[in-house]
């Protein structure tokens, strides 16, 4: 079946062409689809329903591709942005992208909380994106998880890795998120949520910044303490006793 660019207009038009037909008795109405769908063109109804789908997924698609630069454009220029789209139409995937101002961009799958890094340390990364006709095939380089005040990443990366990042603007990041993510996955994240992150160099030094000792930071971390975010405080595994 060939496709036939087929907008929300266009499909309403053909009920309508449908419904006439029928108050005029002239047949059932799943009946008068396929006739209407013929007359525009179209092999049946389904092929209406068909080529409407391919049309939301590619303006999708384009809108996608477009915000990207954008929320690229806007790190570049150090400004902090966050966009949600992909919600306009039932078919399409949601996505979440964000600029956050200090030199880092990100594209979000918000549903398999997988990432790709658009902008990393001031500098445009080259994620693997092929457009086609239909649809827009991204390879994601790994997961995300906001962990309290921390981003933090696990990706196949070169220069990013496994870590957490401090600096984002997280909370306007959760409350994007949660409007997208279906109710029974927050749920499950707001009863298993263990924010604890590893004390990493980068997390001492922003915990430093607040006031904390740096000294005492790096001796907890060689314990295998962990930072809370929700508590403020240093958590250590059972049974270590900090120096």
């Amino acid at each position: 079946m060939r496709f036939i660019p087929t907008t929300t207009a266009k499909v309403e038009s053909l009920k309508k062409q449908a419904k006439r037909l029928q108050r005029n008795g002239s047949g059932k109405h799943a009946d008068l689809l396929n006739r209407v769908a013929r007359t525009a063109g179209y092999e049946h109804w389904h092929h209406v329903t068909l080529c409407f789908r391919e049309t939301e997924g590619v303006t999708a698609h384009r809108s996608l591709m477009g915000t990207l630069e954008k929320i690229v454009q806007s790190e570049l220029a150090g400004h902090a942005l966050i966009v949600g789209t992909g919600t306009e139409t039932s078919t399409s995937q949601p996505f979440i992208l964000f600029a956050s101002g200090i030199g880092d961009a990100w594209l979000l799958d918000p549903i398999g909380q997988r990432a790709v890094c658009l902008v990393w340390r001031s500098e445009r990364q080259s994620p693997i994106m092929r457009e086609t006709p239909d649809r827009l095939e991204i390879h994601w380089e790994g997961s995300y998880e906001l962990q309290g005040e921390f981003f933090s990443v696990d990706l196949d990366h070169p220069l990013i890795g496994r870590r957490a990042i401090g600096g984002y603007p997280v909370e306007q990041l959760r409350k994007q998120l949660h409007s997208v993510q279906p109710a029974e996955q927050t749920i499950d994240q707001v009863i298993d949520q263990s924010d604890a992150v590893e004390l990493s160099p980068e997390i001492v030094a922003q915990l430093t910044r607040t006031g904390w000792s740096a000294e005492q930071l790096t001796t907890a971390a060689r314990q295998g303490a962990r930072y809370s975010p929700s508590r403020d405080s240093v958590l250590f595994p059972a049974m270590v006793a900090p120096e």
